[in-house]
Formats: C-alpha cells, sequence, structure tokens
C-alpha cells in the first residue's frame, strides 16, 4: 500500500474471547492531530437497514493510551460521542483506543461472536474519527486488521492487502491467533463491508468472468450437505447470470455470499458486492418447496440490491450520515422494486418455475388482504416513516401502517403491466431500472446526475410511457388505495381468483392473529368482528364452552359456524371474561393467478439471455 493511501488509523479486532462472546476492539490513530482533542462517534444504524439501533450499547472497558501505554483521559459525551483529551505539547506518534464489544444477537443487522463462527459488521464494530485529524485523513482508506481462530478462515469483499504491522502496538492479540488484513477503498467501503470468518472452507464459482464466493456457517454448527450446496450453486448461478444479462457484465468482478443457517432466524442485508442472508436450516433443502423458493428469491432480493441501493441510490443516501436517521420517500421503489424484479429474474432464469412465482404470490396477496393499511397510509409516506414503523411493530400494524416492501412490490406489478399496455409490450419497469441505473447511478454518472429522486424517477417513466404513466404511478403511490391487482392481471390475460383449495363451507371467521404456538392475540384482519371487542394479548379460551387449544382445533370448532353467534372466554390479563361475538364467514381473497396469458404476459417472464 502508498504511504499517501495511507490514514494513519487502522481499525483491529480480536476474537479470542469469543467463548465470552466478547469482541476486543482496538483504533490506532497516528499524528499528526489538529487541536487538542481528538472526538470519535458510534454509528446508530448500518447502510440498508433504517432503524437506529445503537451500536454503542454492546461496548464496554473503554480506555485510551499514548503509544508509550499511558492512559489518556477519555469522556462520554452526547448519546453515541467520545472525547479524548490529548496531553499538552503532545508529540506521541499515535492514540490507542480500546474496548469490548458483546457480540450476542443473531441477525444479519449486528455482529455475532460465538466459538464457531464471527460476523462483523465495521460500522457495528469501529467508532469513526469526527475530528483532532483532517477531513481527507477522515475519509481516506483505512486498514482492518482481524486476529481470529486459526482454524477459520475470512472473508469479505474489501481486498485483502498485506501491509507491515511493526507500527501498531498489537499486544492485546493473543499469540497463535491468525491473522488477515484488509484495505476498503475508501469510507463508502468501510461503512458499508462485511466481513465473515468461520471453519467452513469457501466456495467459488465463476459466472461469466467474474469471481463468486459463498461462505457458509450453521448456527448449530451442524454439518451441512454438499449436495444441497452443489444445488444452490447451481441455482444461483442460473440467477446470477439473469441478471447480469439485464444489467450487463459489472465492471466489479468479485462478489461475496454469507449464508447462515438458523433454528428459525430469517433476513437479508446487502452491502457493497456483498450479501448476508439468514434462512432456517431447512430452507437448503429443496424438497421443502416453499422455504427453497425463499432462499432463492432472498438470494436474488439481495443480489439486485447491487444496482438498486447500491448503484443507483436515494440523493439522500448519496453520502452516509450514520448518525442521524436520513428519510427518503422513495423506499416502495428501491426495496419493492427490488423485490419484484428479484422475483421476477428467479422465474426467467429458470431458479424458478411458473408455480413458484404463482405460490409466492399468493402468499403476498393473502398478506395484501388481510390487512387494511392502505386505508391510513400511503407508499411515499410508508417509507418516509421506516424508521418508527417497518422495524416496530405493534398490534395495530396490520391495520395503520404498511409495509413498502409488499405494498411497494404489488403497486410496482400494476404498474409494470401498465406501462407495457401503453407502450405495447416495448418497454417494462425492467428496462426502467436499466435506464435510471444508467443515468443517475454512482458508477456511470457525472456527481451532478447522480442519485434518485421523484423528479427523476417521473422522467424515466414520462421517457418510457408518456405523462399518463406519471400520474398513474403518482396515484398509487401518494394516495391512499389498494393496487389494483385484477386490473393490472387482466392486461397480463390472467385472472386472480380466489383458491378453493381444501375450502371449507361456512367456515366461521374471528379474524384473529396469534402469536407463535399459543393463542395469544397478537393482532387483528381486516374487518374482524371481535375487533372491539377484544384486545392484543388477550387470550382465547374456549367457545360456547369448548375448550380451543391450538388453531387447528379452533379450526374444527368454528366449521358450519358462519354467520352465527358464539360466547368466546378470553383471559385479559389473567382475568377470565365472556364476549358475545357474531362470528363471521371466513372471507374469499383474489390470491391465485390462473391462465396461459398474453403476449406481454410471456415477455415479462421471458429470460434476457
Amino acid at each position: 500500500m502508498n504511504d499517501s493511501n495511507d490514514s494513519g488509523i487502522t481499525y483491529i479486532a480480536s476474537s479470542e474471547f469469543s467463548k465470552y462472546q466478547l469482541l476486543a476492539v482496538q483504533i490506532q490513530i497516528k499524528g499528526p492531530f489538529m487541536g487538542d482533542v481528538l472526538e470519535l462517534a458510534f454509528p446508530r444504524w448500518v447502510p440498508g437497514s433504517y432503524f437506529i439501533r445503537e451500536p454503542i450499547r454492546f461496548m464496554q472497558d473503554i480506555s485510551a493510551m499514548d503509544s508509550n501505554g499511558n492512559e489518556v483521559f477519555i469522556e462520554r459525551f452526547s448519546h453515541n460521542r467520545i472525547r479524548v483529551k490529548l496531553p499538552e505539547d503532545f508529540e506521541e506518534e499515535s492514540i490507542r483506543i480500546r474496548y469490548n464489544l458483546l457480540c450476542t444477537q443473531l441477525s444479519v443487522r449486528n455482529n455475532h461472536l460465538d466459538q464457531s463462527h464471527l460476523h462483523l459488521m465495521p460500522p457495528f464494530t469501529w467508532m469513526e474519527v469526527t475530528k483532532g485529524i483532517s477531513e481527507d485523513r477522515i475519509n481516506s482508506n483505512h486498514k482492518i486488521v482481524l486476529a481470529h481462530d486459526p482454524s477459520w478462515t475470512s472473508e469479505s469483499q474489501m481486498p485483502v492487502v498485506d501491509f507491515d504491522m511493526d507500527d501498531l502496538n498489537l499486544e492485546f492479540i493473543k499469540d497463535g491467533l491468525a491473522i488477515t488484513k484488509w484495505i476498503p477503498e475508501g469510507r463508502d467501503e468501510f461503512l458499508d463491508g462485511i466481513i465473515e470468518s468461520n471453519g467452513n472452507d469457501t466456495i467459488l464459482f465463476e459466472v461469466e468472468g467474474c469471481s463468486h464466493k459463498l461462505k457458509l456457517w450453521d448456527a448449530g454448527n451442524h454439518d451441512i450437505s454438499k449436495n444441497n450446496i452443489e444445488e444452490l450453486v447451481e441455482k444461483m448461478k442460473l440467477i446470477i447470470s439473469e441478471h447480469y444479462a439485464l444489467f450487463g457484465t459489472p465492471n466489479w468482478k468479485e462478489y461475496l455470499t454469507i449464508l447462515h443457517l438458523t433454528n428459525g432466524s430469517r433476513g437479508g442485508l446487502e452491502h457493497l458486492r456483498s450479501q448476508t442472508s439468514m434462512v432456517p436450516r431447512q430452507s437448503l433443502i429443496k424438497e421443502n418447496v416453499e422455504e427453497w423458493r425463499d432462499l432463492l428469491s432472498l438470494f436474488s432480493h439481495e443480489f439486485l440490491h447491487q444496482w438498486n441501493v447500491k448503484r443507483l441510490r436515494p440523493v439522500e443516501f448519496l453520502d452516509y450520515d450514520l448518525n442521524e436517521e436520513v428519510h427518503t420517500d422513495l423506499l416502495w421503489w428501491f426495496e419493492g422494486l427490488t423485490s419484484w424484479l428479484g422475483d421476477v429474474l428467479c422465474w426467467r432464469s429458470g431458479a424458478w418455475n411458473d408455480s413458484d412465482w404463482i405460490s409466492d404470490m399468493k402468499r403476498k396477496l393473502e398478506r395484501h388482504f388481510t390487512g387494511n393499511g392502505n386505508q391510513h397510509q400511503c407508499l411515499s409516506m410508508a417509507s418516509y416513516e421506516a424508521w418508527i414503523h417497518l422495524y416496530r411493530p405493534h398490534s395495530h400494524s396490520r391495520e395503520s401502517p404498511i409495509s413498502y416492501y409488499l405494498e411497494g412490490e404489488l403497486a410496482l406489478f400494476c404498474i409494470d403491466a401498465e406501462l407495457r399496455k401503453l407502450t405495447d409490450g416495448k418497454f417494462g419497469l425492467d428496462d426502467l431500472m436499466v435506464l435510471l441505473w444508467k443515468r443517475h447511478g454512482i458508477d456511470n454518472s457525472e456527481v451532478e446526475n447522480q442519485g434518485l429522486d421523484w423528479e427523476r424517477l417521473s422522467e424515466g417513466f414520462r421517457e418510457l410511457g408518456g405523462e399518463y404513466i406519471v400520474n398513474y404511478v403518482d396515484t398509487l403511490v401518494n394516495k391512499k388505495i389498494r393496487p389494483p391487482i385484477e386490473e393490472a392481471a387482466e392486461i397480463y390475460g390472467v385472472e386472480v381468483i380466489s383458491d378453493d383449495k381444501d375450502k371449507i363451507k361456512n367456515l366461521g371467521w374471528l379474524g384473529l392473529v396469534f402469536g407463535n404456538n399459543n393463542l395469544k392475540i397478537r393482532n387483528f384482519q381486516a374487518n374482524s368482528p371481535c375487533r372491539s371487542l377484544m384486545k392484543a394479548g388477550d387470550e382465547l379460551i374456549a367457545i360456547d364452552g369448548l375448550r380451543v387449544k391450538d388453531n387447528n382445533s379452533l379450526k374444527k370448532i368454528l366449521t358450519g359456524r358462519a354467520d352465527t353467534t358464539g360466547e368466546i372466554t378470553i383471559s385479559s390479563q389473567g382475568k377470565l371474561s365472556e364476549v358475545t361475538v357474531k362470528i363471521g364467514l371466513k372471507p374469499e381473497y383474489p390470491t391465485l393467478f390462473k391462465g396461459d396469458g398474453n403476449n406481454l404476459w410471456k415477455d415479462m417472464k421471458r429470460s434476457r439471455i
């Protein structure tokens, strides 16, 4: 590494105390210093997850030393900042800040450390220097050193670079640990980096000259079937190829997928040229059709974010401020479009078949129709209020806010159909995505043209479909309405009908959603007859004196009870009471796509390879 590119900041971590789930951390900052104080701030959120998480709450035992090992006064100020007061006439070479981080939360958005692996996110690990050295040094390349179990190998999208460590004080790292070193290319890659270190071999494969890495870890340290991995890699190749067919082979030639297998937890988070995805371990068995389908969808979604979010960004995200909330009203595009197109690319590639797409859309439409948040919130506001709603669900979350993921995807399905109809099949939303990325992506355009806002998005729609499509989108995004799914399906020559498979005649309905493995009310479906009679947290005990043990017994008791009155026994905060309920008829929602479709439909799902 050329010294001219050395910021003088080295970020160090050690997994020595993995049995305690404590990550030992050091930040070493070389002089020269500006002024008599050095200030650092712990980032409060991570790119791609719009929620203030305050990783500083996991920090303990912080201290500061000069290069001779003398303790330097350090103080906390504000909610996430520290100040190091430099001694008078300070001429020492460096300041070292040390602390330990508790890494116990198993999530794609957190650090996690145990004796089998380390999942590390730089903004969840190291504080950023905000004062005391020049801004150029703050924003330039930084060195990263990780000490880990010698039986582990470490992967990151950040470039591995060998550099001399003689000027680093690493006496806190125990002998015998392996060392891996990286130098991220600038602040953006550092803040959006990811590291996975474990004892599993990295799986390497190539797609159209681009190198891909797959690093797996099982949360229970269970064996992972090689046959299942081979099948997954083949499907990943299909999906990747379909992305490349749409966007072209990228000039970034390496991509890392970290996949965590769990006992039930699920999630995904995109990073620059990498992703961490987490699924139940049974998802890796293709015979578990729904879970396998979801695994492929999740990979495709996070991979597509390389274009939609990482390169084509909201204008507000061109320069991340991870200390404060950063709002955009376009998350319905950045997440909804990624959900819609990510699944379409699974479909086009052959990783999904027609049945997969129809089944997955049926699941989404069931969620859509059993909520009524569209009456209270529009997509643009759901995007803007992500910070207070999406990651903070409550008992009314199905009734007041909406998900910009789900409702955005359904709205964009309708918009795609309308755009294809207007242009006689010449353009769809995939074409618009490519146009916007080429025109406003950070790797394709001049600084003044980078980033997406409503005006630039409207310009793209207007160019492909005229003023009508702009007004159509404006209505769906800024009005409190349901997306017209049935009308959009009609444009494609298919229909959406209710699924009468396993339908029970005259099945009673209460419109209640229960917690996992219990009959405590979690929330209410749209138009529930129980809404004004019960509240979230109440437990369903019996109906007309008949004990309700679980969902299966509830279904049997409600069979033949539609449009009748029942006496329901509930426990509310431990007190038993009875309420009289007019039991409804289980609603039938249009959730099942049926028909062969017309040319617009066939072109939408046709492979571009």
